[in-house]
C-alpha cells in the first residue's frame, strides 16, 4: 500500500514538473517534457489548430479521430510524421457517440503535448449528414419518380429515367468531381449509369467505389407490381451514395474516388455488370460499397404501435436490422475487412445497438445486389442492407407501398430517418478511409488470378 501510494506521488511529480520517463518498443527508456492541453471539437467537423515546431512531428489520435497529412489526406496511421514545415495540424472528427478523444503531438525536441479532445454536437451541417441526405430523398421521390429502365419492356422506354440520371450528373458536376458521365456503351446502351470521379493522389488506377441502383421496379415486376417511388428499394441507396458523393468530391485521397448509380439492377445487375465489364485494362477495383435497401436501421427503433400503409397494409416490426456482409477477398483480407467494420462501428463510432435495433457484420456472399458485379470479378465488397425488418422488406419489396411518407411514419418521423441515414454514412466514410490507407497488400481474388 506504501508503495502504490509512493508510486502515485513519483508519477504527480513528474506531470507538474513537465518531466517523465517511458520506454519505446525496444525497451529503451527516454526523457520528455509533458505538455497537456484541452480542445473542445464539433462531432463531423474538420478542426485546425496552430503547431509551433521547427522540425518534423508525429502525431497519434485515439478513436473517432483521423488526422490529415500535409496532403489533406485522411490517415488512420498509429503514427503520423507531419514535416517541419507544417505548422497547422488538421483533424477530422467523426460524429461519434464517444464523449471524448485524444491526440499526442512528439516534436523532435523531446516534448511530448498531450491534447485532450472533448466533443460537441455540430451546431451546422457536418462533412457527411442524414439531414442532408433526407433532404436528398424527399427531392427524388418528388421530382424524379418513375425512374424505370430503359431497356424494360412494359412502360415508357425509360424516358423518366435518363432524365434523371442527366440531372444526377449536372449535379454531380457541382459536387466538384474531376470527371462525371452518364455511360453510354457502344455493345449496350441502355445501360446509363451515372458515374463521378475524383481521381487519387497515388493511385488513380485503382478505384473505391460506392454505389447503389437508381432504378426501381417498373409496372408488374413481382411480388409487388412495381412502384412509383422506390423510396427504400433503392432511392435510399441512390441517396447514401450521393450523401457520401458530396463529400469524397472534395477531399484528398491516395486511391481514385467512385460514385456510381446504376441503371438497371432491377432487370439482373446489368447496369454495374456493364460498368465491371467496361472497366479499363490498367485498373482495378481496390474495394466496393454497396447500399440497397437502407431506410431503416441504428439508431431507429421500430414504432410501438402498429401503422396502416397507403394500401392498407399493417405494419408493425419487432426489429431494424442492419446487416454489413463482405466478400471478394482471400481469408486474410476479408479478416481485415471484417476488422474495420468492428473498428468502425464498436470503437470509432462507439454505436450502441440494442435487440431493436441490431448491427451485424458477416463474410457472406449474394447476388441480390450489385456488390455481386463487383466481387463475382475478384474485387473485395462491403455490402449494406437494411430495409427495416422481414414485415417492412416483404410489403415494400416493389410495391406501390414503397413511398417516402410510409418509410418516414416507420421511422418515427424525419429526424428518426435522417438518423438511420446518418449512421450509414459515417460508417461508410470511416471504412471508406481505412481502406484508401491499406497497403498494397489489401486486394481482391483479381490479383490470384
Amino acid at each position: 500500500m506504501v508503495r502504490a501510494q509512493l508510486l502515485v506521488l513519483v508519477l504527480i511529480s513528474a506531470i507538474l514538473t513537465g518531466c517523465f520517463s517511458d520506454s519505446d518498443e525496444t525497451g529503451t527508456e527516454y526523457e520528455y517534457n509533458l505538455i497537456e492541453r484541452q480542445i473542445d471539437a464539433e462531432r463531423g467537423q474538420h478542426f485546425s489548430m496552430p503547431i509551433s515546431t521547427s522540425e518534423s512531428w508525429k502525431v497519434t489520435a485515439g478513436p473517432g479521430i483521423f488526422v490529415q497529412d500535409e496532403f489533406g489526406v485522411h490517415r488512420d496511421f498509429e503514427n503520423v510524421t507531419l514535416p517541419a514545415s507544417q505548422d497547422v495540424l488538421t483533424f477530422l472528427s467523426l460524429d461519434t457517440e464517444l464523449d471524448s478523444s485524444w491526440l499526442k503531438i512528439y516534436h523532435a525536441n523531446g516534448t511530448t503535448e498531450h491534447i485532450n479532445v472533448s466533443f460537441s454536437d455540430s451546431t451546422s451541417l457536418m462533412v457527411v449528414d442524414g439531414v442532408r441526405a433526407y433532404d436528398t430523398i424527399d427531392m427524388l421521390t418528388s421530382e424524379h419518380n418513375n425512374r424505370w429502365c430503359a431497356s424494360a419492356s412494359l412502360h415508357e422506354g425509360g424516358a423518366n429515367y435518363a432524365a434523371s440520371a442527366e440531372a444526377m450528373k449536372d449535379w454531380m458536376l457541382t459536387m466538384g468531381f474531376d470527371h462525371v458521365e452518364v455511360t453510354d456503351y457502344p455493345d449496350d446502351p441502355d445501360q446509363k449509369n451515372v458515374v463521378g470521379y475524383n481521381y487519387g493522389r497515388l493511385y488513380p488506377d485503382e478505384y473505391i467505389v460506392v454505389g447503389g441502383h437508381f432504378d426501381i421496379a417498373y409496372m408488374f415486376t413481382p411480388p409487388g407490381g412495381g412502384t412509383n417511388e422506390g423510396a427504400n428499394d433503392d432511392t435510399s441507396g441512390s441517396t447514401v451514395s450521393l450523401e457520401l458523393a458530396q463529400a469524397l468530391a472534395t477531399m484528398e485521397f491516395d486511391h481514385t474516388v467512385v460514385a456510381a448509380l446504376w441503371a438497371c439492377e432491377e432487370e439482373g445487375l446489368l447496369g454495374s455488370l456493364a460498368y465491371v465489364a467496361n472497366l479499363p485494362d490498367n485498373v482495378s477495383v481496390k474495394a466496393y460499397m454497396n447500399f440497397d435497401m437502407v431506410a431503416l436501421n441504428y439508431p431507429i427503433i421500430p414504432p410501438s404501435e402498429p401503422l396502416v400503409g397507403p394500401g392498407g397494409e399493417i405494419f408493425s416490426a419487432t426489429k431494424y436490422d442492419w446487416t454489413i456482409s463482405i466478400a471478394g477477398a482471400n481469408d486474410s483480407n476479408m479478416q481485415r475487412m471484417y476488422d474495420w467494420v468492428s473498428l468502425t462501428i464498436d470503437e470509432d463510432l462507439a454505436y450502441k445497438p440494442t435487440q431493436a435495433n441490431p448491427i451485424v457484420w458477416q463474410i457472406a456472399e449474394s447476388c441480390a445486389s450489385d456488390h455481386c458485379s463487383f466481387f463475382s470479378s475478384g474485387y473485395p465488397t462491403f455490402n449494406f442492407f437494411s430495409p427495416g425488418g422481414d414485415i417492412s422488406f416483404w410489403q415494400e419489396w416493389h410495391s406501390p407501398s414503397d413511398t417516402l411518407e410510409f418509410m418516414t411514419a416507420k421511422a418515427g418521423g424525419q429526424a428518426g430517418m435522417a438518423s438511420g441515414f446518418n449512421s450509414l454514412v459515417w460508417t461508410s466514410l470511416n471504412l471508406f478511409i481505412y481502406v484508401d490507407n491499406s497497403g498494397p497488400d489489401f486486394q481482391g481474388n483479381w490479383v490470384d488470378e
